[in-house]
């Protein structure tokens, strides 16, 4: 699909998800809902925010040990206009960013570079899965929602299987492919055949114990700040639910909103987290006005953080997140 039809796809899934999630509050009192937000809680919310980024980070030089290693002052930045860029563009295309900046910085291949970020995606989905299992326990879960957790399963699980299979049985996926490649000589053929070698080369880190381990144990860390920006922030406005419910209802939310922005959007994933938030939070009985607020304000925080902290960072870079097209043209290292 072209450029200009998956922006339009995206503009007006965007427009379908606002209306949906819109036309369950009263406009008025989501608007005295507003109005009336404690909005001291932003600056504690937008710290577990970022402190949440940080971990990433972390978590990110771990799993480049090796060829790739770079210090954090060089993948905090690349991994932030990643993320800026993927609430300016459609398509997720701040992934292919963080590959193509990185290998500029460090020398290494796109493919060896976005293998690391597959794979943190990958600590990501199953980590969210973990956790929608966790509140499944608490909270009797709709059938959407099952449907929503099934499907991530059978994506994320699926490619963990992948993974392990590229980690230590390579040769099952290489010995066909050479074998169907075999046929054509050079060209597109070597092309395909070099960057899965170097993608599978990336993944090298992950084949100590240790590292998955404490791979693991960051990923809680980046999800548990995410889903602590999210209480912190409840705590300016009243979702009027039950104190034993408020924190499984908001980790409800988190799984439900991450899981959910896999659904192709516009820039920024705007309708979508907020559809998918109070779809979340209204299973629970959650006031619709104040949970429409909460998401509102909370993604509201998240892309002024992220996108203003990534548009400084491509500016001290002398570049602009649609220089990305041309970017990925330039030949791998």
């Amino acid at each position: 699909m072209k450029a200009g039809a998956t922006r339009i796809v995206g503009l007006g899934l965007t427009f379908v998800f606002l209306v949906l999630a819109f036309q369950r509050v009263d406009l008025r009192g989501f608007l005295d809902e507003l109005r009336g937000v404690n909005y001291v809680w932003l600056l504690p919310s937008a710290v577990c925010t970022l402190v949440g980024y940080g971990l990433r980070t972390v978590r990110w030089r771990l799993i480049l040990s090796g060829a790739a290693r770079a210090p954090l002052s060089t993948l905090f930045p690349v991994l932030i206009m990643g993320f800026a860029t993927n609430n300016l563009l459609p398509g997720r295309l701040g992934e292919f960013w963080r590959a193509y900046l990185l290998g500029r910085k460090r020398n290494v291949r796109k493919s060896f570079a976005l293998a690391s970020v597959v794979v943190e995606r990958v600590f990501d989905g199953l980590t969210l899965i973990a956790l929608l299992a966790v509140v499944s326990v608490v909270i009797q879960l709709p059938g959407w929602s099952r449907q929503i957790e099934l499907f991530a399963a059978a994506v994320f699980l699926g490619a963990t299987i992948a993974l392990v299979v590229l980690l230590w049985k390579p040769a099952i996926v290489q010995v066909p492919l050479k074998r169907a490649l075999q046929p054509f000589h050079g060209g597109l053929a070597a092309w395909i055949e070099t960057r899965f070698e170097t993608f599978v080369t990336g993944l090298d880190p992950l084949r100590r114990a240790p590292i998955l381990g404490l791979a693991a144990l960051l990923s809680a860390g980046v999800w548990l700040m995410e889903g602590g920006s999210y209480v912190l922030l409840s705590r300016g406005l009243s979702l009027n639910l039950p104190g034993n419910a408020e924190l499984p209802a908001l980790g409800l939310a988190l799984v439900t909103i991450n899981l959910g922005i896999m659904v192709p959007s516009g820039p920024g994933y705007l309708g979508t987290q907020e559809f998918f938030g109070t779809a979340a939070l209204g299973v629970v009985g959650a006031n619709p006005q104040a949970a429409l607020a909460l998401v509102v304000i909370s993604h509201a925080v998240q892309y002024a953080l992220v996108t203003g902290l990534g548009l400084a960072f491509f500016a001290h870079e002398h570049l602009s997140p649609r220089d990305l097209a041309p970017a990925l043209a330039e030949p791998s290292v």
